[in-house]
């Protein structure tokens, strides 16, 4: 037993968040699509390509949040937009269908738990997201939150029964490098992400930064595009499943490596920045069900 047992199962949050064509396009640039080649994404980057229907970065989902008072729910103080301290530690997107270009969506933000690391607690959110319209489910998301010196409270270390990530003993099947911008975090931020520590550097060194970062889900965003590019062909019908743990930080300026070994129903993968720094690891790919025989 540990003193959150109790909030375990929560319901932090629940409404409606709305998008238009002009967001899902501002977040494509926010996550450096057609940075290297304007030419090479412009079902990302354009609602009127003449032949280019637009197309929804399926990491975009990620973005999906409303405000919740979790933090104080667990007694602790933010700081800003967190405590700090706090860092993005692992996510997951699982879609069920493609992201419509515009729409509304119902959002439901559960509390799936809180683990004792030691040195600090893992926090597992878990967003629920169905069409307003609708009531058609788009798909969820999962976010673990890593918070530095609250830990030692006496629970669980992690959740029971998660599978087993090993690296393949292989060389990658393919990688697909990307750059990321020197002023990436400024556009990147304008989808939603207000944390300081993208842009100011004491804020940055007090999270643990030597210098201000490109946000964790930025980085998300490079990777999904990677998979997309890789595994999809450009197609987001295709995509089923992402997920993977933040393990070094991204830098403004970076070129990120996106390692990946196919699977029989997707792939894993690893990238890495500038060749020598692991940033996301544990990367889990899978399609979408219905759409792998297509």
């Amino acid at each position: 037993m540990s003193g959150y047992d109790h909030l375990i199962g929560t319901e932090l949050v629940n409404g409606c968040w709305s998008w238009d064509s002009d967001r899902a396009l501002l977040y494509a640039v926010g996550v450096g699509a057609g940075l290297d080649d304007p030419l090479r994404e412009l079902p990302f980057t354009t609602e009127n390509s003449p032949g280019v229907a637009q197309q929804v970065i399926p990491s975009f989902l990620t973005i999906m949040g409303l405000p919740s008072p979790w933090v104080e729910l667990l007694g602790w103080k933010s700081e800003g937009l967190s405590p700090v301290g706090m860092v993005h530690g692992e996510q997951s997107v699982t879609l069920a269908r493609s992201i419509p270009t515009s729409g509304k969506a119902q959002l439901s933000t559960v509390l799936r738990g809180v683990y004792d690391k030691g040195s600090g607690a893992l926090v597992v959110k878990e967003t629920r997201i169905t069409l307003a319209d609708t009531g058609e489910y788009l798909g969820s998301t999962c976010m673990r939150l890593f918070a530095q010196g609250k830990g030692g409270f006496g629970g669980p270390r992690g959740p029971a029964g998660e599978r087993a990530w090993r690296l393949p003993d292989r060389s990658p099947d393919q990688i697909v490098s990307l750059p990321v911008g020197l002023n990436q975090s400024l556009i990147y931020r304008l989808s939603g992400d207000h944390h300081l520590h993208g842009t100011d550097p004491a804020r940055a060194r007090a999270d643990g930064f030597e210098r201000p970062v490109f946000y964790g889900l930025g980085s998300y965003g490079v990777a999904c595009r990677a998979l997309v590019s890789a595994l999809c062909d450009g197609d987001v019908a295709r995509f089923g499943h992402m997920e993977g743990r933040f393990s070094k930080p991204v830098y403004p300026g970076d070129r990120l490596d996106t390692r990946i070994w196919r699977t029989d129903d997707g792939a894993g993968f690893q990238m890495w920045a500038n060749g020598e720094r692991l940033v996301l690891d544990r990367g889990v790919f899978r399609f979408r069900a219905a759409a792998r025989t297509s």
